[in-house]
């Protein structure tokens, strides 16, 4: 890892010494070791403190597996990719068509195939089993090959590159990239066998689009690790093959002569290219290949490519030699031990025409007495018979196909409660293999057609509500489908609703234990119909309870809240948070909350509706994980319970959200899940400022907290009142967040002014530049902050279309934001909110007088980067047109000459 010690200043520095201190003595600890591989790139004050322990650190005060886990870890570290990687193959693209042929350009070619070490935590992994004593790095964490996904081959343009001392030299380059990934490989378990897998998985050395359902994907589309590097060598090899056959023959050579399987696929590869490789060369090697390169298509097909296409090549005694050895069919050992010895010769023969046919569908002659054998297998293997590909039975990219429902039509004749004995024991019963499965079938079953209806009908006849089926109810629940809102006021649908919550009441709580998960489904995908049902409270009263106790049991990874992770989490990313809709408390509370009705005036629906107010006092009174999601829940809603009881929302759903621990972050995440206006903040706006800052808390998190404080500002200019929040905090929180939370906030001042433009329910209507006038100017100049140093990228690129989108006041916005602008990515003019045509007109017509035209040239000379690889909008030499018939003069300004040059370089 690069040096960072240098570039800290004293707080992260004396923050370096605490953890250092922390970790003394706990380099042996697997909580370590996770919370190492939680880090981020950006969290530099965390991997300075653990490569500094790892320095002062004694040999035998680290011993195996933990030292050299650690060192992966600081490995992996190295070669993380930079966030901005998923457009490097583009950038690559636009320099290559550019002419370029430098080094630089050979290292970011490089950078998008080069093989990279990953780890990851165990725990983070499904099914992992971890050892409680730890022996090997494997029982620590996942180490694994990777690299970035594989950019399609047109990235490259190799057709277009003609210069062979570039070729080679990439070639040499990418050549490295293999031998490293080779190497790791090994270091990570990989024995240099024919198991690919290891090293993320091979299919074909070479570029090889096939069609898949539909879609032209490479055969290691979805394949990372190894796959890039080998793919772009093979092209780029086979690209000097065609310019210079002699500077791809000392790569061939050289392959031949190393000892690895990649090294004898490239080779095999290309060696089907006559040039490359001569008949002498291959009537030596290709009948005395070992076993398995000789049989294995999936591990090897370029082999058995190269022995098909260039047979006749290959001298009359080698060719025998290699016909003799396929019909003698693969060896016994490429089949378990205990494998019936009659299904191995069948295989053994069907393997063996495979290969003859293969080199017959090449074009390649058989010796007669072969072919006659050939013949004669093939009526027993007519697909055989059929082939017309020399790839046939290679491995292609995995596809997702849809899987026909298979109900049990055994279900079909019988009625009454023989019916639900008898899908009550399909569905508690375990599946035999992945093809036949009668708990799944019977689902199946009671999905097709009207049979949900039909069950619906069976257990109002049978005791109890059906009460000795709880697996019937609970497969019930997530089959029975509600009507469409089109019709669901309908009578027969009310009256299926009132049949359905009749039987509930009936039911035992022993019954509606084990089907709880269904029945609150059912009752939540229904709850347009069934919060008009009278009976609904009584039901809803009965399942809460139960549903509070399952969703508080819940230990999988999506039900189970993990305040660790809440309140240590990255600021990158957002924590997992509660699962507040897909748990049985989730969709009661979603009942519930549909069943509160509008709001009339000043009154309290609570105070005259008693089974609303008994269910919300309830939902608060639940403890656990299930009171945090009904707090949760309601809270998304505070406006709403604000408005309907103020004190009994301050004292139930404002006063958790004060509290500083994991509850409350939770919580405030709710908050963010909407956007709060004047009503909220007038209650909780001080400390929406205090979160919008607070690094605990996810990054998208925060942006919507600051947000709601920028708008609340700008409307309050808008409207020509105080604002809620004072100017100088909104201000003052602005400076502190992160850029890209800033630069979110800078987004909201953008759609602010695009929204209040065009929305027709605002009153007053004003134009677009009456609003910039009247809020967006004197909040840009009195509360966003002035410094340069915060200027950044990201706050660029959101102010970049504000001008657009005030339009008459196009130059004044341009005046506004042009302190807050550095250059950034911007590709096309639509970054300027000037791509693409409105009503077949183009949005660049709009700079039509000399103050626009000038102002959009200042806006495009900030905005466009002056360093050797900036990026420049495609359609700038558009948009330079458009000034110049503006404003003629200008093409003499600097400026425009600075940018005219960059739009012809592109």
């Amino acid at each position: 890892m690069k040096p960072h010690w240098p570039l800290l200043n004293d707080r992260d520095r004396d923050a370096v010494r605490m953890l250092m201190a922390f970790l003394h003595g706990r380099l042996s600890e697997r909580p370590i070791i996770e919370w190492a591989l939680r880090s981020k790139p950006h969290e530099i004050v965390k991997r300075v403190a653990v490569l500094q322990s790892l320095e002062f650190l004694d040999a035998k005060q680290l011993k195996e597996p933990w030292r050299s886990a650690w060192r992966l870890i600081e490995e992996s570290w190295d070669q993380e990719l930079p966030q901005s990687s998923g457009i490097d193959a583009y950038r690559v693209q636009r320099r290559i068509a550019a002419g370029e042929r430098s080094g630089s350009l050979i290292s970011a070619i490089i950078a998008l195939v080069q093989p990279r070490l990953e780890v990851d935590a165990r725990s983070e992994r499904p099914k992992a089993v971890t050892s409680k004593r730890p022996r090997r790095v494997e029982d620590l964490f996942h180490a694994s090959l990777s690299s970035q996904k594989l950019a399609d081959l047109d990235i490259y343009r190799l057709d277009s590159i003609d210069e062979v001392d570039f070729l080679t030299s990439l070639g040499i380059a990418i050549e490295g990239a293999v031998n490293y990934g080779i190497a790791l490989g090994r270091r990570l378990g990989w024995e240099g066998d024919h198991k690919f897998w290891r090293i993320g998985q091979l299919h074909y050395v070479g570029y090889q689009v096939r069609n898949e359902d539909g879609y032209n994907w490479d055969v290691d589309k979805f394949h990372d690790g190894i796959a890039p590097s080998v793919k772009l060598l093979d092209a780029v090899v086979k690209r000097i093959g065609a310019l210079d056959p002699g500077q791809a023959r000392a790569f061939v050579s050289r392959w031949k002569q190393m000892s690895t399987p990649i090294h004898l696929r490239l080779w095999a590869s290309l060696s089907q290219v006559g040039e490359l490789t001569s008949a002498d060369e291959l009537t030596e090697a290709l009948p005395a290949l070992e076993d398995r390169p000789f049989w294995d298509i999936h591990a090897f097909p370029e082999i058995a490519e190269l022995r098909a296409l260039r047979f006749d090549d290959v001298a009359e005694k080698a060719r025998n030699r290699m016909v003799a050895r396929i019909k003698r069919g693969p060896p016994r050992t490429f089949w378990p031990r205990g494998t019936d010895r009659v299904r191995v010769k069948g295989a053994q023969q069907y393997w063996a025409a495979r290969e003859l046919r293969r080199i017959e569908v090449a074009g390649s002659r058989l010796p007669a007495s072969a072919a006659s054998w050939l013949a004669g297998l093939l009526d027993e293997f007519q697909e055989l018979r059929n082939m017309n590909s020399i790839q046939f039975g290679f491995l292609t990219s995995g596809t997702a196909r849809w899987v026909k429902p298979e109900p049990d039509d055994r279900f079909n004749d019988l009625v009454g409660e023989a019916l639900l004995r008898a899908l009550e024991g399909a569905l508690a019963s375990a599946s035999s293999s992945w093809s036949d499965d009668p708990a799944e079938r019977a689902s199946d079953w009671i999905r097709s057609g009207d049979n949900a209806s039909l069950i619906l009908s069976e257990l109002e006849a049978a005791r109890d509500g059906g009460a000795e089926f709880p697996n019937t109810w609970d497969r019930f629940g997530w089959s029975h489908n509600p009507p469409n809102r089109d019709n669901e006021g309908a009578p027969e649908h009310r009256r299926t609703g009132d049949r359905v919550l009749a039987l509930l009441e009936l039911l035992p709580a022993a019954t509606v234990e084990p089907a709880i998960q269904g029945i609150t489904h059912w009752i939540s995908s229904w709850e347009r119909v069934v919060t008009q049902s009278p009976t609904l409270l009584a039901v809803w009263i009965k399942l809460w309870p139960i549903a509070v106790a399952a969703t508080n049991e819940t230990t999988d990874e999506t039900d189970t809240i993990d305040l660790n992770q809440i309140v240590g989490s990255s600021p990158e990313e957002e924590p997992s948070d509660l699962d507040t809709l897909n748990t049985a408390t989730g969709r009661l509370v979603g009942v519930f909350l549909a069943s509160c009705p509008t709001i009339q005036g000043d009154e309290n629906p609570f105070e005259r509706n008693e089974p609303l107010r008994v269910m919300r006092d309830s939902i608060i009174a639940a403890d656990g994980k299930s009171g945090l999601i009904g707090r949760h829940r309601l809270i998304e809603e505070l406006p709403y319970f604000l408005k309907a009881d103020e004190e009994w929302a301050k004292r139930n759903l404002v006063a958790p959200l004060a509290e500083n621990d994991a509850e409350s972050l939770a919580l405030w995440r709710a908050i963010a899940r909407r956007t709060q206006f004047t009503k909220v903040l007038e209650v909780i706006g001080h400390q929406f400022a205090d979160r919008a800052t607070d690094r605990r808390l996810g990054r998208e998190t925060r942006s919507s907290l600051l947000s709601s404080l920028v708008l609340e500002s700008l409307h309050a200019f808008r409207e020509g009142r105080d604002p809620v929040i004072a100017n100088a905090k909104v201000q003052q929180t602005l400076r502190a967040a992160d850029d890209e939370v800033r630069a979110n906030a800078a987004q909201t001042v953008q759609r602010f002014l695009s929204w209040m433009s065009t929305d027709p329910t605002v009153r007053p209507r004003q134009s677009a530049d009456e609003i910039f006038r009247l809020a967006i100017a004197p909040f840009l100049e009195n509360v966003w902050p002035q410094e340069r140093s915060l200027a950044t990228r990201g706050v660029s690129a959101a102010f970049a279309d504000l001008p657009a989108a005030a339009g008459r006041a196009f130059s004044e916005a341009v005046d506004a934001v042009e302190r807050f602008l550095v250059p950034f990515d911007c590709w096309s003019m639509s970054d300027f909110g000037l791509g693409g045509d409105v009503d077949g007109t183009p949005r660049l017509a709009f700079i039509s007088t000399p103050e626009i035209a000038a102002a959009l040239l200042r806006l495009l000379n900030i905005s466009i980067g002056t360093a050797e690889g900036s990026v420049v909008p495609m359609d700038l030499a558009e948009a330079l047109d458009q000034i110049r018939s503006a404003a003629g003069r200008l093409v003499q300004d600097s400026a425009f000459r600075r940018l005219e040059t960059v739009a012809r370089r592109r």
